[in-house]
């Protein structure tokens, strides 16, 4: 009975396997015809095409697009993102829209309604209208590209759709500008921060959070309001953007000094979450009038991060605190707001939310207050969301026009009358200038600094419109020769006047501090030592943290401490004192803060890293050492002792790189069965990974997850300004979005290894790198091939899966 129980399971089992390779194999036969051709010639004459277009294809996946007008640029590189990455792009723009959960049921619900409550369409369609001229023909050309490879390939525009049972909807230029302001507030982080901080001064107490913070005297006057502020941390439900670490980036130039050849080099790494596919598309541009090539955002055209025939420019977070919360007070009724001593009603909008699987709508009701959106609507308390991407032309047009730039002075008027997002972008020319240039603008507020929720009830706390960054804030060929844009406080560093100083959700400067003495001790910087430099994983946070804990270490000696006894702060993957050290870091907080935390019921403890090492030198009141849960008062010592003594006791054997981790998931991988079944098959990982957040090569972990990596190094580039040939690219984990592609993950080992592909530029370098070439020209009778390109032009077919 159980032998015949057992061959039930095992032909139910191999039933499954048959079934899901059957599966497979209808998918990728279904969505190959749509694929990007990897080998030989091609010719194709999509709807609309306006002029011929040329595709180089190089041997990592990259398209080279040479066209003979703009439109027809446009155009073309809208139809290589739709065939490469149109799932990526579909999941973007229905986050944006709010309109997930048409595909993916209630598990997304929160995602939708954090989008509607934010309006991003509204925003959106309100920048449309505000697109100068050229940007609007731009996304037009490149909305028809879009659609040319949907209306070729429909459901078998990529696996996912066509496994979804999805019609893709025709592409709106108001998809594109969505997708740029969903990007936007995803990456900020301050309304996260300003609850967690009302959460412990309501806790805590004020003497005791301004001591957390750090605050002088005059700041805690100035930026505390009266009044009671928020009490309850943030929901799931809520559409606040928590205060996790959300990435950031690396940017940096040294100018002809400091190099071997005498031309700047510039290097950028941004640091997004690991996904599959991931956040960048490189790509070459060129027609008469623009040529540049680098990395791009599939859904949006031109070149974000790159270079032109003349300059060079990469671009981090400038980190301004650019959101803020305002404490709504409302009446008895709950319909109407308290301004200045007068009752207002609030206005309301109502949305429907169709859900897969669920017969009937989710209805949401939206109140908007004066200060902006309600993001927290309660009987007990309401706040409402004031930021800068609800205001302001889109940041796209600011991309099309740095794709023309010829001067590194150009970076300004390239984003002239932009407000949102505040960047700090790094930028060299071939005249040999470097540029450190802050981007976008910084609220102008009444009152505070918007270190916490303002009153709502107020007009003296509330915003006064924008400050436009690049009119002050510049650091242009300094005698040093290097300019470095981590994420850093530049008031703070000494790097920009502290009078000019504009609040922000600064990261601490350990990455730009360590970018910069690097580059400092040396003349001769080639792009193979940039390289290295961006895979730098020495930690000065952890340098300075063992130094601090000198005394305690030597006092209880033991496997873990003579581990860090003798280690030079470099967190590699395949050693074991970068895992012991973070570990203690883990522990500390929580030996520390934890008490407190527990006490006022918080999960959390409210030390980070940084705040450990400031209370290790003295500069905190010595009371936070006190475990408060016991009767007597610990000290110093004593809390060291029992950390160390239980990091011992926890017999760390594993290397960094075994628990310090990076999975590149796939969208399916969170739905139920069959989806997570692809999810797996289509994901990647797990990775060793070195470094963590306080170093150049930046992979930083989650304290509710720890030690996972949750951002990391998602491109590298790096330019030799004037000889762009020379220049190299990694976009992490390949160019395409689909799975049965060669390109679809074949750079993860490039990231791990600290490689990168060159990025060639010139006609005969791309001519030289050519693997595949495409055609696409009018449809017959709608346009003229032109004799450059009818000889290329073959009837090949279309490759094979």
């Amino acid at each position: 009975m159980k032998s015949r129980s057992w061959l039930v399971v095992l032909g139910l089992g191999t039933a499954a396997v048959v079934v899901a390779a059957v599966l497979l194999a209808v998918v990728r036969l279904a969505s190959a015809t749509s694929r990007l051709p990897e080998r030989g010639r091609f010719a194709e004459s999509p709807s609309g095409c306006p002029r011929p277009v040329e595709v180089v294809l190089d041997g990592t996946g990259v398209p080279h697009v040479n066209a003979t007008r703009e439109s027809a640029l446009w155009f073309a590189q809208g139809y290589i993102h739709a065939r490469d990455r149109f799932f990526q792009m579909e999941l973007a723009r229905r986050a944006a829209s709010g309109r997930l959960a048409e595909l993916f049921g209630a598990a997304v619900l929160a995602q939708d309604r954090a989008a509607r409550t934010w309006r991003l369409d509204t925003v959106a369609r309100r920048q449309s209208v505000q697109l100068p001229p050229d940007a609007h023909d731009a996304l037009v050309a490149y909305s028809r590209g879009v659609n040319a490879a949907l209306e070729r390939y429909g459901r078998r525009i990529a696996p996912e759709i066509w496994l979804l049972e999805s019609s893709p909807e025709p592409w709106r230029l108001e998809d594109t500008l969505s997708i740029a302001v969903l990007m936007q507030i995803s990456m900020s982080r301050a309304m996260g921060r300003e609850l967690e901080r009302a959460v412990v001064l309501t806790r805590f107490g004020e003497e005791r959070a301004v001591d957390l913070w750090g605050w002088s005297p005059h700041e805690a006057r100035e930026w505390i309001p009266a009044g009671e502020p928020a009490t309850a941390p943030p929901r799931a439900e809520e559409p606040i953007v928590p205060a996790r670490h959300l990435g950031g980036s690396n940017a940096w130039a040294a100018g002809p000094a400091r190099t071997s050849t005498g031309r700047p080099l510039l290097a950028n790494d941004p640091h997004l979450g690991p996904r599959m596919p991931g956040p960048w598309y490189a790509m070459g541009l060129r027609c008469p009038g623009l040529h540049a090539a680098g990395l791009t955002v599939p859904g949006l055209p031109g070149v974000v991060i790159g270079h032109n025939e003349r300059v060079a420019w990469g671009l981090t977070l400038a980190m301004i605190d650019d959101e803020d919360l305002f404490v709504v007070t409302l009446d008895k009724t709950g319909g109407k707001e308290l301004v200045d001593g007068a009752w207002q009603p609030l206005r309301t909008v109502a949305e429907s939310i169709e859900v897969r699987w669920q017969e009937e709508p989710e209805l949401l009701k939206i109140r908007l207050s004066e200060r902006g959106p309600l993001v927290r609507d309660t009987r007990r308390e309401a706040l409402a969301l004031a930021w800068t991407g609800f205001d302001g032309p889109s940041p796209v047009q600011a991309i099309l026009r740095m794709d023309r730039m010829t001067s590194v002075r150009d970076l300004a008027a390239s984003w002239e009358g932009v407000i949102s997002p505040a960047v700090a972008a790094v930028a060299a020319d071939v005249d040999g200038h470097v540029l450190r240039q802050y981007l976008g603008a910084a609220p102008r507020r009444g009152r505070g600094a918007g270190r916490l929720p303002a009153p709502g009830a107020e007009s003296r706390w509330a915003w006064r419109g924008f400050e436009p960054l690049a009119e002050s804030l510049r650091e242009l060929d300094p005698p040093s020769g290097i300019v470095v844009a981590a994420n850093q406080d530049p008031f703070a560093e000494g790097e920009l006047p502290a009078g000019l100083a504009v609040p922000g959700e600064y990261d601490p400067p350990w990455r730009a501090r360590r970018i910069r003495e690097t580059l400092a001790s040396g003349f001769d910087w080639t792009v193979p030592s940039f390289a290295k430099l961006q895979g730098d994983v020495r930690s000065d946070l952890a340098v300075a943290m063992i130094k601090s804990l000198r005394g305690e270490l030597d006092e209880h000696p033991g496997l873990a401490v003579s581990q860090l006894a003798g280690w030079d702060g470099q967190m590699r993957a395949d050693g074991v004192p970068p895992h012991v050290f973070d570990q203690l870091l883990l522990d500390m907080e929580a030996a520390i803060g934890g008490d407190e935390a527990a006490e006022h019921g918080l999960t959390l403890s409210p030390f980070t890293a940084d705040d450990v090492l400031r209370l290790l030198v003295g500069g905190m009141d010595e009371s936070w050492w006190d475990d408060v849960r016991t009767p007597r008062r610990e000290n110093r010592k004593e809390i060291l002792a029992g950390v160390l003594a239980g990091l011992e006791a926890g017999r760390i054997r594993r290397t960094w790189g075994e628990v310090h981790q990076v999975q590149f998931e796939h969208p399916f991988g969170r739905i139920p069965v069959l989806g997570s079944m692809l999810g797996r098959a289509w994901g990647r990982g797990p990775f060793a990974a070195g470094g963590d957040s306080a170093t150049v090569n930046a992979t930083a972990w989650s304290r509710e997850a720890p030690f996972g990596v949750v951002t990391l190094p998602s491109a590298r580039l790096i330019m030799d300004v004037g000889n762009w040939d020379a220049s190299l690219v990694m976009t992490a984990p390949g160019q395409s979005g689909r799975p049965w592609s060669r390109h679809y993950a074949d750079q993860i080992r490039a990231w791990e290894a600290l490689t990168a592909a060159p990025l060639p530029f010139s006609e005969a370098a791309v001519s030289e790198a050519a693997v595949a070439r495409l055609i696409l020209r009018p449809e017959a009778g709608a346009g003229d091939g032109g004799p450059e390109l009818r000889s290329r032009a073959g009837a090949e077919p279309h490759p094979s899966p």
